[in-house]
Parts: C-alpha cells; structure tokens; sequence
C-alpha cells in the first residue's frame, strides 16, 4: 500500500463507530515502517496512533480499542 492510498482513510474504533480520518504518517526511515498515524477528529483536534492500536487497514483502518479508550490514552 503506498501512503497516499492510507491518507484521507476513515479510522473506526473496535465497535465501528467513527473516529476521523487519517491526515499524518510517521514513518521509520532506517526500515521503512509506520510508527504511528496522526487522526484528524472533528475540525481541531488530533491524535497520534500508534501501530499497535491498529487492528486492520483496508477501505478504512480499524483499531483495536474503543473511541473512549483512545481518547483516554
């Protein structure tokens, strides 16, 4: 998958309700892997992902906890 297909993704939370969207990678040169993402929610506010929050990525990235439970984190 190349990063411009994972930007303007829509990030759901393990129950599937809406979280935002992806706006930001962050990428680990020396191996070439993602960090983390950073998730635009609403019009201000944003959040960074790590990788291991994210369950699966296909037509939208599905993570492993809740919306509450990541706004906690």
């Amino acid at each position: 998958m190349h990063t411009s297909e994972l930007l303007r993704k829509q990030v759901l939370d393990k129950n599937g309700n809406n979280v935002g969207k992806v706006v930001d990678i962050d990428i680990n040169l020396p191996v070439w892997s993602v960090n983390q993402i950073t998730v635009k929610i609403g019009m201000m506010k944003k959040l960074l992902i790590g990788i291991d929050m994210i369950d699966k990525v296909g037509d939208k990235v599905i993570l492993k906890i809740t919306r509450d439970e990541l706004q906690k984190s």
